[in-house]
């Protein structure tokens, strides 16, 4: 009887040490699959920032304010590599200093993007966008494009991180403007940002050459979060910005600002 109770308390132990086993195993199964990213977060980094042009007098005309609100919506995981995302930025100049307060122009940029961690350094993203300034044909300031997007982003040593994003643009409609357009938009980005370990404070330039590579628009920015932690903890915020394209309707003219504010900025998936 002794013996038989042995034998049953072994195989009792036997059996839950199993399964305890296999539960653990499941459960680093699921984690190893779960996506880095959360379902719902930021997309390019968000913003709200004043400032003046430094090629001009400081007037309330040469005044303003820029804000960015971009939100990505994670709508699948394949495995533990690849995200598909719906994502939607939207980016206003705003005459804040001029009477009545009018907004330059609000440019509507929604996307369906696929993201790809090919290694621990290394992410391609592919994507169709779709911007307009939300303006009709009528009024003769109309810009409505699409886009296919093709990003590379790598993290190559502990405090840089570098980015290269190039897109082909088509159009539907007035298509003598959108030509010119690319022509000073051009057709690919570069950057480099250095952060401190704890990525509490970040420096970037980005170059965008036109398409004749004639001529560079620039752009270097600076931000220091509030706090040492957190994914949603605001940073002071400074913005440079030289070349063309300030605005989808002023695309051909050239301007030099420089803009201090707040921002929110995503570190793993930042495109600009």
């Amino acid at each position: 009887m002794k013996r038989f109770l042995t034998i049953l308390f072994l195989l009792i132990c036997f059996v839950a040490s199993a399964e305890q086993r296999d539960s653990v195993a499941k459960t680093e199964k699921h984690a190893a699959h779960k996506s880095e990213y959360p379902v719902l977060g930021m997309w390019k980094h968000g913003y709200v920032a004043t400032g003046f042009a430094t090629n001009q007098p400081i007037t309330k005309y040469s005044s303003d304010v820029k804000f960015q609100i971009s939100l990505a919506l994670r709508l699948w995981n394949i495995k533990e590599k690849v995200d598909i995302f719906a994502t939607y930025t939207q980016r206003s100049v705003w005459d804040m200093y001029q009477q009545s307060c009018p907004f330059r122009e609000t440019a509507y940029n929604p996307g369906l993007w696929v993201a790809w961690r090919t290694g621990e350094k290394v992410r391609l993203l592919f994507g169709i966008e779709h911007e307009s300034n939300g303006i009709g044909l009528e009024s003769g300031n109309s810009r409505s494009f699409n886009y296919a997007t093709v990003a590379c982003l790598y993290e190559p040593l502990d405090h840089w991180r570098f980015g290269a994003r190039a897109w082909y643009g088509y159009f539907f409609h007035d298509e003598d403007i959108n030509q010119r357009y690319f022509q000073y938009r051009g057709v690919m980005q570069l950057w480099g940002t250095f952060h401190t370990r704890d990525e509490r404070l970040q420096v970037t330039a980005l170059v965008n050459p036109t398409v004749t590579f004639t001529k560079f628009n620039a752009q270097v920015e600076a931000s220091w979060r509030l706090a040492k932690r957190g994914d949603w903890i605001p940073s002071l915020f400074v913005q440079y910005c030289y070349g063309y394209g300030d605005t989808m309707i002023d695309y051909n003219h050239r301007s030099s600002k420089i803009r201090i504010g707040i921002s929110l900025i995503n570190n793993k998936l930042n495109l600009y």
